[in-house]
């Protein structure tokens, strides 16, 4: 079986169409400034319906995970982790939360405030090992 991919719509396409580009975009309100994600129609914090996107830079930092182990979808190879990271966005202060899994990087070796990158693999997006300087 194969993985299952994102369903999409008026709201995130913008955002998987990225994904498939190889970046991640962030919903940035045009009236008040705010990042936002996941992907909205309304801005939470001044209701605007007005934005426009800014990327992450591919860095990010590891907020929280956890390491599945049971049951298993069947095109994951267990355990497997979830990660929660926060993500660095060109010319911001902010830094927006992704779920995604990971990529090149064991769950022994996942420790809160470590640095990571985005990986893009199969139309995905996934947290990797911090590139070597």
């Amino acid at each position: 079986m194969t993985r299952p991919q994102p369903l999409t719509g008026r709201d995130n396409a913008y955002y998987w169409e990225g994904v498939a580009k190889g970046s991640v975009l962030i919903q940035k309100c045009t009236v008040c400034g705010s990042l936002r994600h996941p992907p909205s129609p309304m801005c939470p914090d001044c209701q605007s319906l007005d934005w426009t996107t800014v990327s992450a830079t591919g860095r990010a930092v590891l907020h929280s995970y956890t390491v599945c182990h049971h049951p298993l979808p069947p095109w994951e190879e267990g355990p497997y982790a979830v990660v929660l990271i926060d993500l660095e966005v060109e010319d911001s202060d902010e830094h927006p939360r992704i779920v995604c899994g990971t990529r090149g990087i064991s769950s022994e070796e996942l420790r809160i405030e470590m640095p990571l990158r985005l990986v893009f693999e199969d139309g995905l997006v996934f947290a990797g090992p911090e590139a070597d300087s």
